[in-house]
């Protein structure tokens, strides 16, 4: 995406601010002196705390920790940027900046801080994101291509400083702020329809639930893996939950999945036209003519809302429910792991008795164990 207009602008803002708010790490990519730092490092004026590390000046054990011997034990100690993070109480920042100038040694450090948020054998608090800044490889000093592994650990963004609103700020000196703040209470249910959707799409499309490119720069930018699709589903169900536009969530899928596959997927998700899943489980619905995957998607998101919702009686219409999908549909296969989750012990209340009509799962949830004591 190229950054052109204000709107660009403050798309490209938003997106980076849901992945700073959903502590998913992030990654912007834009020129020298394009204000990468500077908006990241503005979240200090809403009270957060920053730890910027220029990434140059760092060795691998500054990530993964320096090896100590204490009381014949060797352990990996933190260094103080990490401390400094354990030490406050505001939601913070780490910041590797300049991260295209970062060796291959240093990449591989880097994985299980941006994973586990482990930094030597101190554990980060869930307070702290992770932001990076780096330069295209062709125009940072000393620069590397980021190995796959490394890429598929952060959202890419794209970033740019359109001259509307350089020449405007410049002259006011108010620069737009870094808009981060508190996941809604919407967001769980979001969440679970967002997983919903995805599983329904992979189910369609398995090629892509991973897809590394072949082409060594594209290696080092977004692309499919399980981790980058379940990035996706928890930004998208983030953005909708905050009312953010539709080409923000463009760019979130495209910065965890890149653009062939967050286009692909996107369509079929505004295809798919769901039904509200409080209809489908008490208003008869029939899944005549439904595709397996859109039946299949439907069927999760009927099982949110029973989890959402518990009671006897919404239990037994959703079991009900995915017996009659098998049948409308001549195949057990879309409704078989949402009857899983049904039977589960933390899911079935109490006294509640399986309808016969559960006999077309008989054989998946036996071989699972799932009917025993039924």
């Amino acid at each position: 995406m190229s950054v052109r207009t204000r709107q660009d602008y403050e798309d490209v803002l938003n997106a980076l601010g849901a992945c700073i708010s959903m502590r998913i790490p992030v990654l912007l990519w834009g020129d020298p002196g394009s204000g990468k730092t500077s908006v990241v490092e503005s979240a200090r004026d809403l009270g957060w705390h920053v730890e910027t590390l220029i990434i140059s000046h760092y060795e691998p054990s500054d990530l993964a920790g320096l090896p100590l011997l204490r009381d014949g034990r060797v352990m990996l100690a933190p260094p103080a940027w990490a401390q400094r993070l354990c030490e406050v109480s505001a939601p913070s920042i780490a910041f590797f900046d300049e991260f295209s100038t970062a060796s291959p040694a240093l990449q591989a450090a880097a994985l299980r801080p941006l994973t586990h948020y482990q930094v030597g054998d101190l554990q980060l608090p869930d307070t702290v994101s992770f932001v990076a800044a780096a330069n295209p490889a062709d125009v940072a000093a000393a620069g590397w291509e980021l190995a796959p592994p490394t890429a598929s650990r952060f959202v890419h963004l794209d970033w740019g400083l359109p001259l509307e609103v350089y020449s405007e700020c410049l002259v006011s000196q108010a620069w737009p702020r870094l808009p981060v703040g508190r996941i809604p209470d919407s967001f769980t249910g979001l969440l679970s329809t967002q997983r919903a959707l995805v599983s329904g799409f992979l189910r369609r499309r398995g090629g892509q639930l991973s897809a590394i490119p072949t082409d060594v720069s594209d290696r080092g930018r977004a692309f499919p893996t399980p981790r980058t699709w379940d990035y996706a589903a928890r930004l998208v169900a983030y953005a909708q939950a905050i009312g953010a536009s539709q080409q923000v969530i463009a760019l979130l899928v495209g910065g965890c999945i890149g653009a062939p596959a967050a286009h692909e997927f996107l369509r079929y998700t505004s295809e798919l036209d769901l039904p509200d899943p409080e209809e489908v489980l008490t208003g008869g619905y029939s899944f005549a003519g439904t595709r397996p995957d859109q039946a299949f998607v439907i069927l999760q998101a009927v099982l949110s809302a029973v989890q959402r919702k518990r009671s006897p009686q919404r239990w037994e219409q959703a079991v009900e429910l995915c017996a009659r999908a098998a049948e409308e549909l001549n195949s057990p296969d879309a409704a078989i792991p949402v009857v899983r989750a049904l039977l589960r012990g933390d899911v079935r209340p109490a006294d509640t008795s399986l309808p016969s009509s559960i006999r077309v799962f008989a054989g998946a949830l036996i071989q699972a164990g799932l009917l025993l004591g039924a």
